[in-house]
């Protein structure tokens, strides 16, 4: 999907602007984040795993704390793309190719990533620049994007070569200025956080490295943001004339497990089996390749085979105790409920603000029909897990299960808006809006959400009126 995030950005800026407009205001850049965000979700492109997506917040959201006054609450998404590729909208949305997340050594490279986006989106680089494209022939740029939104594989290759597809694409490439701005915070930010802005440098090598080795097909991260010499010699002039102190030391081994788990989720499983099984015979020791290998053939449903592996991988690292939450996922999948439980309680209760860990005991509770004891597991998880559309469909299974018909169309209604069905999700809202009881606080809620979500006008009827 090369360049698809670019095109998504115009084909909405088209749709809802005139043929000129003044620079945007923060309302409006929140609301084109929105829009791109709805697009994307449409698409199915999100990784939703929770252990990716806590580890990626967790980094980014350390960073966050050091940029600054903001005009946006920033949230971070994980694309299920293998190109190299990292990108932030208006609005304060991050979102990272899982290609780039593959291809990093240590942490210090993906913050490094991180804080440069975020450095562009606090700088409002891209809502600058998208100013100047009141100029272009609006039509047929309309059009083109259009089209290209419509067309998969070598067709939206081609239309991508297009004069006009090609004219958006630099049209939108932040300028030297622009880079050179986005860096000198993004070194702020890092240096703050206690990460070594070296990184962001190493990373940015390994995109020019790739785009050698693939030739034509050239990073996608280099065409909106170009990787020169010059602003690898200027981070380097930055650390030599302001030498960072080092304060966080990161755990690669984290990183490592989200990265296995990342290549099992975007990979082909019986491949990836054949790839661990030639890999182990050369590194039989190696926990991890038995770690990805477990994984692999828990997606193939092979879970005796996968709970052996994952026994060899605690036996071999029985200090690293986070690989416990894994084993009972797997034992979760084969619905082994009881096991599962008993290793996710004593896992609860050594690390208590574990989100993943919290989320699949609130789910083996559902599983074992002890309802109470994971509704109250649920609700503790809404700050972390608010934004995981799996979340909110397994609590309206719970408020299901426990008879609360209104609650459980309101989680259901979420699950759906944040996976780009706002059609369905209308239609929840509408039963939820109707079964609650009438002095209920979340009506009031339901009923603001009623209308925010745009539809069109056959698909409003029904909302609560003003007698309701």
């Amino acid at each position: 999907m090369p360049r698809f995030l670019s095109l998504f950005l115009l084909f909405f800026l088209f749709l809802t602007s005139g043929t000129c407009y003044a620079l945007m205001s923060i309302d409006q850049e929140a609301q084109l984040g929105q829009q791109v965000l709805e697009m994307l979700r449409k698409k199915d492109v999100f990784i939703t795993d929770p252990e990716i997506t806590n580890y990626i917040n967790r980094v980014g959201q350390r960073i966050v704390a050091h940029v600054g006054p903001h005009y946006f609450p920033f949230r971070f998404f994980v694309v299920q793309d293998n190109s190299i590729n990292a990108f932030a909208v208006p609005g304060g949305l991050v979102f990272i190719n899982s290609g780039l997340i593959e291809i990093v050594d240590r942490e210090d490279e993906l913050a490094g990533v991180i804080a440069h986006e975020l450095a562009h989106v606090q700088c409002r680089h891209l809502a600058k620049r998208i100013e100047k494209l009141s100029h272009l022939n609006l039509a047929t740029a309309a059009v083109t994007i259009a089209a290209l939104l419509l067309s998969r594989g070598q067709g939206a290759n081609i239309i991508a070569t297009t004069t006009n597809a090609l004219a958006i694409t630099q049209a939108l490439a932040y300028s030297r200025a622009d880079e050179e701005e986005a860096d000198r915070q993004a070194f702020e930010y890092l240096v703050k956080a206690g990460y070594d802005p070296r990184g962001m440098i190493e990373i940015f090598n390994k995109i020019v490295r790739h785009s050698w080795l693939l030739a034509d097909n050239a990073p996608s991260y280099l065409l909106t943001h170009p990787t020169t010499p010059e602003r690898i010699s200027y981070l380097e002039s930055l650390i030599k004339n302001y030498p960072p102190k080092e304060s966080y030391h990161s755990h690669n081994l984290l990183l490592r497990r989200v990265q296995i788990r990342l290549r099992v989720i975007t990979h082909d499983p019986g491949s990836l089996i054949l790839r661990y099984r030639q890999c182990i015979r050369e590194n039989p020791k190696d926990p991890l390749l038995h770690y990805g290998l477990a994984l692999a053939l828990a997606r193939m449903h092979r879970y005796p085979e996968a709970l052996k592996e994952m026994h060899y991988v605690l036996k071999a690292l029985p200090k690293e105790d986070m690989f416990q939450v894994d084993l009972g996922r797997l034992y979760f999948e084969a619905t082994e409920y009881k096991k599962a439980l008993k290793i996710f309680k004593a896992y609860v209760i050594q690390h208590p603000q574990d989100p993943t860990a919290r989320y699949f005991l609130a789910r083996t509770y559902l599983a074992l029909k002890q309802y109470p004891r994971a509704l109250e597991i649920f609700k503790g998880l809404g700050p972390s897990l608010r934004y995981n559309p799996d979340y909110h469909y397994f609590l309206g299974q719970l408020y299901a299960q426990l008879g609360q018909k209104g609650q459980a169309h309101y989680q259901w209604a979420q699950y759906f808006l944040l996976t780009g069905d706002r059609q369905v999700a209308l239609y929840h809202l509408r039963k939820a809006y109707q079964m609650l009881p009438q002095k209920d606080p979340l009506r009031a809620r339901i009923a603001l959400q009623l209308k925010s979500v745009q539809l069109d006008k056959n698909s409003r009827k029904g909302a609560p009126g003003k007698g309701e």
